[in-house]
C-alpha cells in the first residue's frame, strides 16, 4: 500500500510538471480504483479563458492602428508568402558568399529583407491600381482595400511613391552594378500587372524578375 501511494504521488507530480496539466486538478480513479473509472481527465476550469497570443502576420496587421491597416493590406504584409520567395534566394545567395565557417553578413540580410518588404509591396501596390476595376468584379478580389473603397486612387499613388522611395534607399546602400541591376528590374515591377491582359502566362514576367 506504501508502494502504491508512493507510485500515486510520483504520478501526480509528473502531471502537474506537464505544460498542459499544469494547474488543474485530476481524478486518479483508474489509479485508485474508484468506482467511476476512467482516464485521468482535468476538471474544468472555471472562468473565461484569456485571448491567446498570436503572432501571425494576419494578428499584426489586424491589431495595428485602424488607418494603417488598409495600406497593410494593400501591401500584402498579412500575405507574407510573396516576400518570403523575393528574400530566400537572397539569403542562399548572402550565405553562399560568406566566409567559410561565418555566418552571413546580417547588414546585407537587413538590406535584402527591408528590399523584398518594399519591393513585394510595391508590386502589390501597382497591380491593385492597374486592376481595381476588374477587382471590384471578383469576390476573391473584392475586398482588396482599393476595390473595396478603403484607399483612394491617389492615396495609393502617394503609398507607393514612399515604399519606392525607402526601396531607393536600400538601393543606394548597394555596389552600383546592384543599383543598375535594381533599376533595371523596375520596369518589370511595373509591366507584370499588365501581362494578364495580353497572355495567360503573366508568371513569367515575374518569373524574370525573381
Amino acid at each position: 500500500m506504501r508502494a502504491a501511494g508512493f507510485a500515486r504521488g510520483l504520478w501526480s507530480v509528473a502531471l502537474a510538471s506537464l505544460p498542459g496539466w499544469r494547474g488543474r486538478s485530476f481524478t486518479l480513479a483508474r489509479a485508485t480504483g474508484a468506482p467511476h473509472g476512467g482516464d485521468l481527465q482535468p476538471s474544468a476550469c472555471p472562468g473565461p479563458r484569456g485571448r491567446q497570443l498570436s503572432l501571425s502576420a494576419a494578428a499584426v496587421v489586424n491589431s495595428a492602428p485602424r488607418p494603417l491597416q488598409p495600406y497593410l493590406r494593400l501591401m500584402r504584409l498579412d500575405k507574407p508568402i510573396g516576400t518570403w520567395l523575393l528574400y530566400l534566394p537572397c539569403t542562399w545567395s548572402i550565405g553562399l558568399a560568406a566566409e567559410p565557417g561565418c555566418f552571413p553578413d546580417w547588414y546585407m540580410l537587413s538590406l535584402f529583407g527591408t528590399g523584398a518588404i518594399l519591393m513585394r509591396g510595391a508590386g502589390c501596390t501597382i497591380n491593385d491600381m492597374w486592376d481595381q476595376d476588374y477587382d471590384k468584379k471578383v469576390t476573391r478580389t473584392a475586398s482588396r482595400p482599393i476595390a473595396a473603397g478603403d484607399i483612394s486612387t491617389f492615396q495609393s499613388f502617394v503609398f507607393l511613391g514612399g515604399q519606392l522611395t525607402l526601396a531607393l534607399g536600400v538601393l543606394l546602400c548597394l555596389n552600383y552594378y546592384s543599383i543598375a541591376l535594381g533599376a533595371g528590374s523596375l520596369l518589370l515591377v511595373i509591366t507584370y500587372p499588365l501581362m494578364k491582359r495580353i497572355t495567360y502566362w503573366p508568371q513569367l514576367a515575374l518569373d524574370w524578375l525573381i
